[in-house]
């Protein structure tokens, strides 16, 4: 096991989110290190985007680099936690 930021155990968040829910803020360390020239509040904004495209079952149009990591973190997240 390694303790990268995607390997949900990183930061100052020791447990993941419960099963069925992504928590945003827990994934910014992910989108920050493989985007990172990102800053974190558009990391979390992205993420936040990303997420409620998940939810609403669409893909997000931005290209931006930010924006492409966010979804496919979102996407690695929910299939982790069911949600």
């Amino acid at each position: 096991m390694t303790t990268g930021p995607t390997d949900w155990v990183s930061g100052e968040r020791v447990f993941a989110p419960p099963s069925g829910t992504v928590d945003t803020d827990w994934l910014v360390p992910a989108v920050l290190e493989a985007a990172p020239d990102a800053a974190p509040d558009a990391a979390r904004a992205a993420l936040a985007r990303a997420w409620a495209d998940h939810r609403a079952g669409v893909r997000g149009g931005s290209t931006a680099t930010v924006d492409v990591v966010a979804r496919d973190v979102v996407a690695a997240a929910a299939r982790q936690f069911r949600a």
